[in-house]
């Protein structure tokens, strides 16, 4: 990142004098319609978060007994659960003031981040038309159906709307504000959830590489950007230690061997050889344990049986580290082993998030199927994407690269979600869906709304293709 860069309105041209007659209400049309629109989106996410009562899970539960604790004690910061979701239950409470709260957030981080890609194109429909886009994209099911839960991902995704908008308002110009806005928008979304740590972690190190490249060309030191990138590792360092120090992931762990290691005697094999006792007892309860259709066969033990105990001490002490060593030492089962059919998950709703929906049709937004669309259909916008950005130039832009890197390291995320739980993948991995689908419709927005012309004879690039004017206009002061 630069340290300076120029920011705009847009990529436009100067509209020079206004022509003698024009209504002075009419520039704040399209401002109207885009406030409008915020406002409509608002009243939406309140409607659908405030449709029932709160809705609990499972880890609903953990959530509440964290929030139960003192504010600077241990078990708070280093509970059961990341901190930021019971801070927040124990400002609003457990009651619909969590729903509003949570609708409340969602609406003002998508609303910032429709300013800021806005901001991105020219003034007028076309920066209307893009806020409408991403408050669009946020009305989708799997967006906004956690606003009625008491978890995690809510939270989460309103937060990852805001990293969008910090780290576009930094690729245009990088200020010691938006650099501490960046830092603070980070280190809530590394504390929201553990898979997120991550995520801040790679961009941390994208920050990074971009300050060395910086350096290296212009022989300068881009002293905020290097400080940003400390700041990314900071919030890494102290949300791992938490995620470390609270041993939540031990469980996480268990659930993987059950499912993509116990009913493998190879893999079984392995672990054995790297310290993983019982392995004759696990191969025997794989072997009596049946398959059902169209699920993937997961293989069970008591924690507390007494004929386990050496496998349930291994999995607590030593299990997080083997797993690791698996996953470092075994580079194609990290590509491959998502793609196997059936799924090699368990308690996962087979791919379906409409289960967290809880079977309310209010809880659904028309636009899903647009917004929302399925996977060869996000293959294709990744192509289109691609091809309008050659096509208009805006690949050059340095916004455009960011939100590229934001994708790509959404890809990245949903993978180490994946490998880091056995069951409920498909909600683990949303934040990560969620980050590939909305740099997506960024990147074909832009590249789309660069080809479209300003005004006859300009594009948006304000290259004149009509001959240039007789009457000299003056320069800006």
């Amino acid at each position: 990142m630069t340290d300076r860069a120029p920011e705009g309105g847009g990529r436009t041209a100067s509209a020079g004098p206004r022509p003698a007659g024009r209504w002075p209400v009419r520039p704040l049309i399209a401002p109207a319609a885009a406030l409008l629109g915020w406002a409509l989106f608002t009243w939406y996410l309140f409607a659908q978060a405030l449709a029932g009562p709160v809705i609990i899970w499972n880890d609903s539960k953990a959530y509440a007994l964290v929030a139960s604790k003192p504010l600077w004690s241990r078990a708070f910061w280093i509970g059961q659960r990341p901190p930021l979701t019971p801070l927040l239950i124990k400002v609003v409470g457990t009651g619909s003031t969590l729903l509003a709260a949570q609708a409340a957030i969602a609406a003002i981080a998508w609303g910032i981040l429709a300013l800021v890609v806005g901001r991105l194109v020219a003034r007028g429909w076309r920066r209307v038309a893009a806020v409408w886009v991403i408050l669009a994209f946020a009305t989708a099911l799997p967006v906004t159906l956690w606003n009625r839960s008491m978890l995690s991902e809510s939270l989460a995704i309103s937060l990852l709307a805001l990293v969008f908008a910090c780290f576009i308002g930094i690729s245009r110009r990088l200020t010691w504000p938006r650099v501490a806005a960046t830092a603070a928008a980070c280190l809530a979304f590394a504390a929201s959830r553990d898979a997120q740590v991550w995520t801040i972690a790679l961009l941390g190190l994208a920050v990074a590489l971009d300050a060395i490249l910086i350096a290296h060309r212009d022989r300068r030191l881009p002293t905020r950007a290097l400080v940003l990138a400390g700041c990314l590792f900071l919030a890494v360092a102290t949300t791992e230690w938490g995620t470390l120090s609270s041993h939540r992931t031990q469980q996480d762990v268990a659930d993987v061997l059950y499912v993509r290691v116990f009913p493998y005697p190879g893999r079984v094999a392995w672990f054995a050889a790297h310290g993983m006792p019982e392995q004759r007892q696990i191969d025997k309860l794989a072997a009596t344990t049946p398959t059902q259709p169209g699920e993937a066969k997961a293989v069970f033990y008591a924690p507390d049986d007494t004929a386990f105990a050496p496998l349930q001490h291994w999995v607590i002490t030593k299990g997080t580290g083997v797993y690791l060593l698996w996953l470092v030492t075994h580079p194609l089962y990290v590509i491959t082993e998502p793609l196997h059919r059936p799924e090699r998950s368990y308690n996962f709703g087979n791919g379906d998030l409409t289960i967290y929906a809880a079977a309310t049709n209010r809880d659904g937004s028309p636009l899903t199927l647009v917004m929302w669309p399925p996977l060869i259909w996000v293959v294709a916008m990744a192509v289109l994407a691609s091809y309008l950005a050659v096509l208009s130039g805006v690949w050059r832009d340095r916004w455009w690269r960011v939100v590229v890197v934001l994708t790509v390291i959404g890809l990245l995320a949903m993978l180490v979600a994946w490998h880091g739980d056995g069951q409920e993948v498909t909600r683990h991995t949303i934040e990560g869906a969620v980050q590939v689908r909305l740099g997506l419709w960024v990147l074909v927005l832009l590249g789309l709304f660069d080809l479209v012309p300003t005004r006859m004879g300009e594009r948006t690039t304000g290259e004149a293709i009509a001959p240039a004017p007789l009457t000299p206009v003056p320069p800006h002061s």
